[in-house]
């Protein structure tokens, strides 16, 4: 029996949300009782509460089981290239199918990772083949692990699941915006990795992609590349799952001549308030609760938005190229840092780059290099106290809100490294979100700069997904399908089906 519109209100304990699920369903007990959906409704600041839907059984409940196709498994590998979240839920779902996958991954495996991305945060020591973009788990393991997306598709619930299964906390089964926690993802992904392993999967770590050979439509063979040995590898199928920085394996690509195009993209800053300041603009003063926020506005004809908001949260240092600065936002799972920080970000259209397939990486890499010179040519990142930016004057103090970049931060005007069209639409844009926030424009400091919100190339794919031209090649993720973890595992796990259909006995 499924009971909806459960309330419990903020500071209730929420054993209650049993009882009184028995209650409306006039039963004295059940045996078996579930949240199906967890949501906090604030419409009324007088009246806020938390409400439920629920589930109570008499019998266990089932869990939906993976489809396991009678496949065939080719003799040559399958290979994929990454093991962000597409790569990961492609890889864990062909793995269960006995297709065995060989996965290459640019970066190191989790643990060696965190090493080497807190040297970068402590002491400025930057590994470029491994850092908070490439390595077990890709982009998103160091940024908050939210898994929110607007994507209808069958796959969620096994998405959910497969987390939870591998050590994410079951609330995000039933929170209406999910959250995993960059704390907790390095267990999720190292366990994901493990049963690959288990089910006869490989997954090797450090190994670059630096080669493909392309013969009558299809790959025929890859090379890669560990420590500088270089090995070849024929296969039936390449998954590329590459992610959104991985600008060389871009250019490889291109050079071979495989179909690509330029999309849109978003550049901006990352915004840091009190997270106190945020909850009572929110809530108000008496509700104890971690407030988010999503902003959009429109300036000078561009979309302006919010984006990867992370609540008691950090900035941080996500360069992946010497000589660059780059910022993006991640959370513990409790959410309690001092700070609430969020991209905010301004349409870039291809117009702006150039004609060249690859001149919008050249845009954002220029970009990342004048914030580099502005912060001092030591990854220390520029920043810019919000209602100076909003003037345009220089900052010279710091407010009540301090920077959480860990590496340090040197006093710029943003205007110095954006171009005007981006740092007037997001100037424009904070007067909006203060109507909708109220101290968002008056307080605040900004760091910069957000250059890696998508990429802003596009690796084509026809109708069945396979690369344009490239019959056995696929590209999968946020090469251009995809905007953030949930929606690349769908992704992948798209891919992976497709596969498997492929193969079918």
């Amino acid at each position: 029996m499924k009971i909806s519109d459960i309330r419990l209100r903020i500071g209730e304990s929420e054993s209650l949300v049993y009882e009184r699920a028995l209650q409306k369903a006039g039963v004295k007990s059940a045996p078996y009782f579930r949240v199906l959906k967890k949501s906090l409704d604030a419409r009324d600041k007088r009246d806020i509460f938390y409400t439920y839907s629920v589930e109570l059984s008499t019998s266990p409940f089932e869990e939906e089981q993976e489809e396991i196709l009678p496949c065939k498994k080719p003799e040559k590998p399958i290979v994929i290239v990454g093991f962000g979240p597409a790569g990961m839920f492609c890889a864990l779902s062909l793995a269960r199918n006995g297709f065995c996958p060989i996965v290459i991954e640019r970066g190191s495996n989790v643990d060696e990772r965190k090493k080497k991305t807190q040297a970068f945060f402590s002491n400025a020591i930057l590994d470029t083949e491994c850092n908070v973009q490439y390595g077990e788990g890709g982009a998103g393991t160091f940024s908050d692990g939210k898994l929110n997306t607007g994507v209808k598709s069958p796959f969620k619930p096994y998405v959910l699941r497969e987390l939870i299964k591998h050590g994410a906390d079951e609330c995000i089964a039933y929170l209406a915006k999910p959250h995993v926690g960059s704390d907790i993802l390095p267990t999720v992904v190292k366990n994901i990795r493990e049963e690959i392993i288990k089910l006869g999967g490989q997954v090797l770590f450090d190994t670059k992609l630096s080669d493909v050979t392309v013969k009558n439509g299809r790959v025929e063979k890859i090379e890669y590349t560990q420590k500088n040995s270089k090995t070849e590898l024929e296969v039936s199928e390449l998954i590329v799952a590459i992610g959104h920085s991985s600008r060389d394996t871009y250019a490889m690509f291109f050079d071979k001549g495989v179909a690509m195009e330029q999309k849109d993209c978003a550049v901006g800053l990352r915004v840091e308030h009190l997270q106190e300041d945020i909850n009572k603009a929110q809530f108000g003063k008496d509700i104890n609760v971690t407030a988010d926020y999503k902003l959009t506005a429109n300036v000078n004809n561009r979309g302006v938005f919010s984006f990867c908001m992370c609540p008691g949260g950090v900035v941080v240092p996500s360069s992946s190229e010497e000589g660059g600065v780059v910022t993006n936002g991640m959370s513990e799972f409790a959410r309690d840092k001092v700070n609430a920080n969020s991209a905010i970000v301004c349409q870039v259209k291809t117009s702006d780059f150039g004609s060249g397939i690859l001149d919008g990486m050249d845009f954002l890499r220029n970009l990342e290099q004048r914030a580099f010179i502005a912060g001092g040519k030591n990854y220390s990142a520029p920043v810019q106290n919000v209602t100076d930016f909003i003037k345009n004057k220089n900052s010279t103090r710091f407010g009540a809100v301090l920077p959480s970049y860990a590496i340090g931060t040197q006093f710029c005007k943003m205007d110095d490294i954006l171009p005007p069209f981006i740092a007037s639409s997001i100037r424009g844009a904070f007067a909006q979100f203060d109507n909708k926030i109220r101290g968002f424009a008056s307080s605040g400091v900004l760091t910069a700069v957000e250059t890696r919100t998508s990429s802003p190339v596009r690796i084509v794919r026809g109708e069945n997904l396979n690369s344009l031209g490239i019959e056995n090649m696929y590209p999968t993720g946020e090469v251009g399908y995809a905007g953030g973890i949930m929606s690349s595992a769908l992704d992948g796990l798209k891919i992976a089906k497709k596969i498997k259909e492929k193969h079918l006995l």
